[in-house]
């Protein structure tokens, strides 16, 4: 039977569903190299900061082996935006955790156990565990001359002049955590040699970034390196870099060996060890006058990015673009800077940068309207941002906000006005409401310049196959692409496949990030479908090509002084959260839950729906449930036991709906999803819990021990 797509937003079965819940689909662990594999374990450092002053290593058996930073054949840190962080550890250790070499061998067992056995002797240094140390260069400066790796600024009108005028200062500092990804499937790759060059399987959102930061290491050129993504079990930006260091690490062994080797993390290490969500420091300054207005805001956003940088760069400026909200204040100055620390490296979590600066500025909103005696709600609508608005970095909102469509639906389906007088302030119940944009795609001129994105079409025997590099990850882009082509194409879905991920055959459509894949390459598809079709009685074999185009429109981006467009568009969403507080375990209890956004155009409902109610439900047990600790530079919860992530029973209902304003430069008007879904939740569930409570909560995640301070 053959299926034809009529309406883009009309849901159909996942197509890669089938597989995955019969246990077809073929992960990397599944996948059989042969009986030669060599299995890899990584011997990790147990200092957070130290020189390396000699491996102990004891006599290996015949066929076991290690690998360090001396096997290295080319650069001694990888290619990720700069090149700072090494797959193998060399003179100093700047983490605990961090590679100092691989035990390899034929029996797993026997790897871990030889791993034991081996000791590291250090000369220890005095760490930056905080950002307050690393502000002050406690021990010396891990990264540089002031230990920041990079900051921005962004911001409008004389801000330092409307504060010498202001009536009254508000002020407050907001904190959020680390947060753990939790994927299905662990980080892991496996690396073997193919005609004389070594090719790595790699569980990554991004194979082309692994072949960015591998080939380097190795000395190749980046088109000497073949990599391929198996299917991938989750990565909500756990797998954007992490997977980079896991790969380069199997390469030089095989590089060595001539072996192939693999190299998978089990569960504990994988909490232990990689990346995590950037903890944040915000302190806001709000300036009124004498009719309790705003007349100025002032935002100064710390991340502590830990000892390397990895993609700290865009999240911080992410949140220092964020930083303002939805709001059109009269001047807002922001500052914002990533700070270097012995821990772990902290890279992308969906929202990365985001959900900090919404977090903090919807809590000063309900801070400045809980002091002026204000609704919370009417002091957002006072200040909402409309079309023709100028961002914080000088461009233009060019697309219509329907913020306001957004904000009165979510009022009504949460049923905002009758419990907000029957509840009151601190009767235990409360309902909190957070509003918020997230743009689209890369920063500035990011998709132009850097990335480049291209696409191809393979028409063969009137099948056609696609062939891109964003990966599904879990979020249903095989099948929503898919959707996209047959669409325009007007033939059946059947007709259609996704080529698998290897480098050396897909086209470089640019990273599984920034909320891009639908909005860029699903519009660049769409566009090359349409050309495909024009074309198609040219003969068997028909091929198109799709290259991006920056939008004409666009106020041009300027990067030394970060200023211009920021975002292409915007993905626009308001969340609403009721909670009831249990007065004898101080334990929230979520009631009802809504998320209401603009995507632009939903491609597939029931994605989108799965979208909203996933990325709420992480922010929600980011916010409530998340305990993630960290001592000396160590994590203190690292196994499924103890680190607790929300499930059905914990989140109540999770209501999902889009109203939408199309997107001119999207396929059938679509925007990004996937990252905006998580930005709003957390602010929402505060600001429910303050009402509950009538106490002004400024970090999460907000645990019973915290509400029984309170009472």
């Amino acid at each position: 039977m053959s299926t034809f797509i009529k309406e883009l937003r009309d849901s159909i079965p996942r197509l890669d569903a089938l597989d995955k819940i019969t246990g077809k689909t073929k992960y990397l662990q599944d996948i059989d190299f042969g009986d030669d594999v060599l299995h890899a374990v990584t011997v990790r450092s147990t200092k957070a900061r130290a020189k390396l002053i000699k491996i102990n290593v004891p006599q290996l058996p015949d066929g076991y082996y290690t690998i360090d930073a001396s096997d290295v054949p080319g650069n001694k840190e990888m290619q990720m935006i700069i090149a700072d962080w090494p797959p193998f550890a060399y003179d100093i250790v700047r983490f605990i955790g961090e590679a100092i070499l691989l035990v390899v061998g034929p029996c797993k067992n026997k790897v871990y156990e030889i791993a034991d056995q081996i000791t590291i002797d250090y000369e220890e240094m005095t760490p930056s565990f905080t950002m307050e140390d690393s502000e002050k260069l406690v021990g010396g400066a891990v990264h540089g001359d002031d230990n920041i790796f990079v900051s921005f600024k962004a911001g409008y009108g004389d801000t330092d002049n409307a504060f010498k005028n202001a009536k009254q200062i508000l002020e407050e500092t907001y904190y959020t955590p680390h947060q753990e990804h939790l994927y299905m499937e662990t980080v892991g790759a496996i690396a073997r040699i193919e005609n004389d060059k070594v090719a790595i399987y790699s569980s990554t959102q991004c194979p082309f970034y692994v072949r960015h930061s591998v080939a380097p290491v190795l000395g190749y050129e980046d088109d000497d390196l073949k990599i391929v993504a198996p299917p991938i079990g989750g990565g909500f930006g756990g797998k954007e870099h992490y997977s980079d260091v896991v790969a380069s690490t199997v390469a030089v062994a095989c590089h060595k060996l001539k072996k192939t080797i693999k190299c998978v993390l089990d569960r504990q290490e994988d909490i232990a060890f990689t990346v995590k969500r950037q903890p944040a420091k915000i302190n806001i300054k709000v300036a009124l006058d004498e009719s309790n207005n705003i007349t100025a805001v002032d935002i100064k956003a710390d991340m502590d990015a830990g000892a390397y940088e990895a993609c700290s760069r865009v999240i911080m400026q992410r949140c220092t673009y964020t930083a303002a909200g939805v709001y059109n204040f009269p001047t807002v100055k922001i500052f914002g800077r990533a700070f270097a620390t012995n821990k772990p490296p902290s890279c992308a979590f969906r929202g990365f940068g985001a959900p900090q600066a919404i977090f903090a500025i919807e809590r000063m909103m309900d801070k400045v309207a809980n002091h002026i005696g204000m609704d919370q709600v009417l002091l957002r609508k006072k200040y909402l941002i409309k079309q023709g608005d100028t961002t914080v970095t000088g461009g233009k909102y060019h697309d219509n906000i329907i913020l306001d469509k957004l904000l009165d639906k979510t009022l009504e389906k949460i049923d905002y006005d009758k419990k907000t007088k029957e509840y009151g302030r601190g009767k235990y119940r409360g309902v909190g409401i957070s509003c918020f944009i997230h743009g689209c795609a890369f920063t500035g001129s990011g998709e132009r310049d850097i990335i480049k994105s291209k696409v191809r079409l393979l028409k063969e025997n009137n099948k056609v196959t696609i062939f891109t590099s964003n990966t599904e990850i879990g979020q249903g882009l095989y099948t929503t692409f898919i959707k996209i082509v047959a669409k325009e194409l007007g033939i059946p879905i059947e007709d259609i496949d996704i080529h698998e991920y290897d480098t050396t055959k897909i086209c470089n459509s640019g990273p599984t990030i920034a909320s891009r894949s639908i909005m860029i390459v699903g519009y660049l598809l769409e566009g090359a479908a349409r050309e495909l079709k024009s074309r198609w009685n040219e003969g068997d074999r028909v091929e198109v090509l799709g290259n991006y185009k920056h939008p004409d429109h666009l106020i041009p981006w300027d990067t030394k002084e970060f200023k211009g467009d920021a975002y292409p568009s915007f993905g626009i969403g308001v969340n609403a959260v009721e909670v009831e507080i249990d007065k004898t375990t101080f334990e929230i209890e979520i009631k009802d839950v809504w998320g209401v956004f603009d995507c632009g155009y939903p491609i597939d409902d029931l994605i989108v729906e799965g979208q909203i109610k996933g990325g709420m439900m992480q922010a929600l047990g980011w916010a409530f449930l998340e305990k993630i600790e960290e001592k000396d530079g160590k994590f203190l919860q690292i196994k499924m036991s103890d680190y607790m992530i929300p499930t059905s029973l914990d989140v109540g209902t999770i209501n999902a709906l889009t109203i939408n304003e199309p997107y001119e430069y999207g396929p059938s008007g679509a925007k990004g999803l996937g990252e905006i879904t998580f930005d709003g939740a957390a602010a929402a569930l505060a600001t429910a819990v303050d009402n509950a409570l009538n106490h002004h909560f400024n970090r999460i995640p907000i645990l019973p021990e915290n509400i029984a301070e309170v009472l």
